[in-house]
């Protein structure tokens, strides 16, 4: 708590200033819509100034801006270093020039699969979400993705109900080139608002518990659909520092656009 009474930081901002934190100095990232941006333009005002954004629709980023509603705005236009289009960007993704990929999703299996279709059959569905504008493409190409989304055991199934974006696919060592994917790309890291997980032998295993906010490891395992895997240097997440707070907060996201974890709507509009 703060002078204030107020919580320091919450288990939203945590997992936004966790996935800032595995931006390198000179990553080239594709970012994908909501949480990823947040925690890409936190990167780029703190320890990664050098960062390029690269958004699906084309549009590529040395400088800091605004953090949009969507995709393709004026203000994540304006000033850019390149107007291009999703041709180009998925060109320099096959030929490996971005580093790291950065999706949100519906859906995350223990393999890293993402689910960004549908829940229950495909032609009946119990919820259908948009799909997965880039985040196919991101999965298949960058050298390493990071997924984000706040957590619940509905989210985490054993297997995903449609397989949007293919992580490790089935486990299997060899499965993702089989399938005609870029050796060494794949899954790096899923961040949620409970725990950060990385990958062993192409299964998903909890790396750290954001105990900062009250987070337990059997709250995360209660929270997951199958009986996951701790690693084995298991940790608490590194907590936020005040900086990175006043920054995301003052900085990032001054107009309140994510405010735990989930989008607001517009004035005058619903979400």
């Amino acid at each position: 708590m703060n002078g204030n009474g107020e919580e320091k930081y919450t288990a939203a901002d945590q997992m936004v200033v966790s996935g800032a934190h595995q931006i390198k100095p000179d990553d080239v990232i594709y970012v994908g819509l909501g949480l990823p941006f947040l925690s890409a333009l936190l990167a780029k005002y703190t320890h990664a100034p050098n960062c390029t954004i690269i958004i699906e629709n084309g549009i590529i980023r040395s400088t800091g801006f605004a953090l949009p509603r969507a995709t393709d705005t004026l203000g994540s236009q304006f000033m850019s270093d390149q107007l291009s289009g999703l041709f180009y960007i998925n060109t320099l993704g096959q030929a490996g020039h971005i580093t790291t990929g950065f999706i949100g999703a519906g859906q995350v299996d223990r393999y890293g699969n993402v689910n960004d279709t549908c829940v229950g059959d495909y032609r009946n569905p119990a919820h259908r979400w948009s799909g997965s504008g880039g985040a196919t493409d991101v999965m298949a190409f960058c050298q390493r993705t990071i997924t984000v989304l706040r957590q619940s055991k509905k989210r985490f199934p054993v297997k995903v109900d449609f397989n949007t974006c293919p992580g490790y696919i089935d486990g299997q060592p060899g499965q993702r080139e089989k399938a005609g994917l870029r050796p060494g790309t794949g899954p790096a890291m899923v961040i949620t608002d409970l725990a950060c997980y990385t990958f062993e032998n192409g299964e998903m295993v909890v790396k750290t518990v954001h105990s900062g906010v009250g987070v337990t490891l059997e709250k995360v395992k209660a929270e997951v659909g199958w009986d996951i895997k701790a690693a084995e240097d298991l940790r608490d997440t590194t907590p936020p520092t005040d900086e990175e707070i006043k920054i995301l907060r003052e900085k990032v996201d001054p107009k309140r656009i994510w405010v735990g974890g989930k989008r607001q709507p517009s004035k005058g509009q619903e979400d």
